[in-house]
Formats: C-alpha cells, sequence, structure tokens
C-alpha cells in the first residue's frame, strides 16, 4: 500500500510545473575564417586559420575552454580573457587547425569542394547547453585565397549529433545515447573555369592527337605507322599516374579516370586500326588509303565528342 502511495506522489510532483526540466543554456557561437592554407586532395587534410567566439549567460559555464574541434585537431589555440558585455559572457579564441577534410573528387578537374568547422562542447550534453550560430557575424575573410579554386557560399548552421556508446562507463546501459550540439560552419569552394582542367589533360589530349597522326604515315612503314600510337599511349600511362598521385584512393571513377580511360582506348583502337589498314594496303593500296582518310577525320571527332560527352554527364 505504502509503495502505490508512494508511485502516486511521484506522479503528481512530475507534473507539478515547479518539477518540469530545466532548459538547457543557450551558447552564441559564431566564427571567421582568416586563412585557408595546406589543400592536400591526396590526404584529405586542410589548414584552416579561424577566431572562434561564445556569448552565454550562465557564469557557471566556460565553452571557451571546454569547446573542440570534432573534425580535426587543433595546433594552437590563444584564447582572450573572458569579459562581460553588459550581463552577457564573452570569449574570443584564435585558433589554427588541421582539418580532416573528405575531399569529393568525382569531378576532378571540375570539382566542388565543402570544407567544413565542425565544433561541439567536450563538457556538456544538449541537454545542458544549445548552441546558437551567430549567423550574422560568422563569414569567410574577403581576402582569402585558395590555390585554383573560387568562394562561392559560406554559412553557419547547427544540428544535433547523436553518440551511440556509453565510452566504456560501466554504470550505463550498452547502447546508451548522448546528444551534443553540435555548430557548422560550411564553406563551398568551385573551379572557376575550365583552365585547370586543360591544364590537367593537355599532355592527355595532345597524345592522342598525335597518335592519330599515324593515319599520314603508310601502314607499310611500321616503326612510325605503329610507334606513335605506342609512344602516345605510354604518355598517356604516365600522365594517368601523376593525375592519381595528386588524389585520394576511390573505389569509384573521377571525371579524371573516365577522361584517361577514353583516351587509352581511342589510342588503342587507332593501333587496331593501323593493323586492319596494313591487311588491306597488301591486297588494295587504294581502299587502305581511303579507311586512313576516313580514320583521320572521325577518330579526332569522335574522340572530342567522348571527352565532352563525359565532362558533361
Amino acid at each position: 500500500m505504502i509503495r502505490y502511495a508512494l508511485a502516486f506522489l511521484a506522479i503528481l510532483l512530475t507534473g507539478l510545473p515547479g518539477a518540469s526540466r530545466a532548459e538547457p543554456a543557450k551558447v552564441v557561437v559564431g566564427t571567421y575564417v582568416n586563412q585557408i592554407t595546406g589543400v592536400n586532395l591526396r590526404d584529405n587534410q586542410v589548414n584552416v586559420d579561424f577566431y572562434v567566439w561564445f556569448r552565454w549567460d550562465d557564469d557557471s559555464l566556460n565553452p571557451l575552454e571546454t569547446f573542440e574541434l570534432m573534425n580535426g585537431r587543433i595546433e594552437s589555440r590563444t584564447p582572450t580573457p573572458v569579459r562581460k558585455l553588459k550581463d552577457t559572457n564573452y570569449g574570443q579564441a584564435r585558433v589554427q587547425a588541421v582539418l580532416n577534410q573528405p575531399w569529393d573528387v568525382s569531378r576532378f578537374p571540375l570539382d566542388t569542394q565543402t570544407i567544413r568547422l565542425v565544433i561541439e562542447d567536450s563538457d556538456q550534453t544538449a541537454e545542458h547547453v544549445v548552441y546558437v550560430p551567430d549567423i550574422d557575424n560568422s563569414t569567410v575573410d574577403p581576402d582569402v585565397d585558395v590555390s585554383g579554386y573560387t568562394l562561392i557560399n559560406n554559412g553557419a548552421t547547427i544540428s544535433a549529433h547523436r553518440y551511440r556508446t556509453n565510452y566504456g562507463d560501466i554504470t550505463l546501459p550498452k547502447n546508451h545515447e548522448s546528444v551534443y550540439s553540435r555548430y557548422t560552419h560550411a564553406i563551398t569552394l568551385e573551379r572557376p573555369d575550365s583552365v585547370y582542367y586543360i591544364k590537367t589533360f593537355s599532355t592527355i589530349f595532345i597524345s592522342s592527337v598525335v597518335a592519330f597522326l599515324a593515319f599520314l604515315v603508310k601502314p607499310v612503314d611500321l616503326d612510325p605507322r605503329f610507334g606513335l600510337g605506342i609512344g602516345a599511349l605510354f604518355a598517356v600511362v604516365a600522365c594517368y599516374f601523376v593525375i592519381a598521385s595528386d588524389l585520394p584512393r576511390s573505389s569509384g571513377f573521377t571525371l579524371s579516370d573516365r577522361v584517361n580511360l577514353a583516351s587509352m582506348g581511342m589510342i588503342f583502337l587507332s593501333l587496331m586500326q593501323s593493323a586492319v589498314s596494313l591487311m588491306i594496303y597488301e591486297r588494295n593500296a587504294a581502299k587502305s588509303l581511303l579507311l586512313d582518310r576516313w580514320s583521320l577525320v572521325v577518330f579526332p571527332v569522335a574522340y572530342a565528342l567522348l571527352c565532352v560527352w563525359l565532362t558533361t554527364v
């Protein structure tokens, strides 16, 4: 009987307004990106120099000391003393960090990338601290210049990030969940024009065109006829490895992979055409010459259309 009475009393108490859970403290967060350097596509890293600031009312908190960068490591942190802005606490720090950035190279060298600064409080969950983005003041310095890219957009958002682990704390259930308020400043970069595309593939394009010049050589002149195609093939393969050395390993096909494979395929077909033309030449030299003339037009046009299609799909 006593047990039922206590349970009924607990239900009444939880239903009272004064017994409701306290609202989490709100902390305003903002960032100003000062520099972006060391863009490393292969190692999925980028160096970012930025300012971060916090404004909060609860004097028992100090988010300037408890914040952490979730997608990288902080190389240096230079905080300023916390001060009062009227009745609000204010703290700021300059941070130099190396971000672990998962680059999207599927469209390289016409790629668009998004760099993200991801910040969470290492001490308080979302039940106690909730971030609020300082949208009006969070931006990127106008002098930021990322080689090969141009800045097209940036903005700050807040999300709730859930962790499904008890972090080894055996006093908590195995599948314990904790939620933290997460601040993200996303910076979007893109290639400004097709100049980088042309520079990247110029050797491949020229090598392919050189291979097609073999159609101007008589099929019986074996060394120059087949030597042009074989030399061009080796040049394209070498370019493929040079480009791949700058990119992260990927299980999918990037634009660079597709253009390289298309070039090697067209050069291989040109070598096959030379073999077929040689066979025809031994029987009918006029037909062999006609085949070469048509190939001299069809191969470059087909190759150009193929590259345009691969670039635009």
